[in-house]
């Protein structure tokens, strides 16, 4: 099930074989995706606990926002979870519904969520919120990583591109820079994902400074 890059045909040994199994790969987004979503529960449940508190109105919006969001992301879960178990059933994957749940997942829930936490922490930042804000930060940015391993799998990551067995690499770089619709996507798709990353990022550094004065007060 993995691919094999080929540098020199005419040397012996001059190539790369790297993908995770089919099913490994299945098994661990499964593992991520659910771990996610129960972060982002545990801290709806979190915030919704000291929501009447609040002082800033903006950190208001950001939580209904963060509430709201939440809610769509069980939607999107429904459809990346039933590409997982399609794929570990029939042990082949649909890479057109994959692309879409994974799009979906980055566009409408993994940008906008910790967006909305960054937005809600900055402008209220409690310190009984410091332990769970860092706590799902770090579980997003795992996921976020094997979100990576999971778009090269798809062929769907416009940075390895080049790097398409199937096309030597001039035929690859062409391809990368032709920009059709579907490259656009990706590309955006693509652009989303390290966003999410940066604001996750600055979620775990904003929280950590918070949560390293709760414990020097103890």
């Amino acid at each position: 099930m993995g691919r094999r890059i080929v540098f020199d045909e005419s040397v012996p040994n001059s190539s790369l074989e790297w993908a995770p199994p089919l099913r490994i790969i299945a098994v661990v987004t499964l593992f991520a995706s659910t771990l996610d979503l129960m972060a982002d529960f545990l801290l709806c449940g979190r915030i919704a606990q000291f929501l009447p508190h609040f002082e800033s109105q903006i950190a208001c919006y950001a939580a209904y926002g963060y509430f709201v969001f939440t809610g769509f992301s069980v939607i999107v879960y429904v459809m990346e979870m039933t590409d997982v178990c399609l794929t570990l059933k029939h042990d082949t994957e649909n890479v057109f519904f994959a692309r879409l749940a994974k799009s979906l997942v980055l566009a409408g829930e993994e940008v906008p969520l910790p967006g909305l936490l960054y937005v809600l922490y900055t402008s209220e930042p409690r310190l009984s919120l410091a332990n769970p804000v860092y706590i799902a930060s770090w579980i997003k940015l795992v996921a976020l990583t094997w979100g990576i391993v999971k778009f090269t799998k798809l062929r769907f990551f416009w940075f390895c591109l080049p790097l398409n067995p199937k096309h030597d690499t001039r035929e690859n770089i062409r391809r990368c820079f032709t920009f059709t619709i579907y490259r656009i996507t990706m590309l955006f798709v693509n652009i989303c994902h390290f966003i999410a990353i940066t604001i996750v990022i600055l979620n775990i550094l904003e929280a950590g400074k918070n949560r390293s004065q709760v414990s020097k007060t103890w």
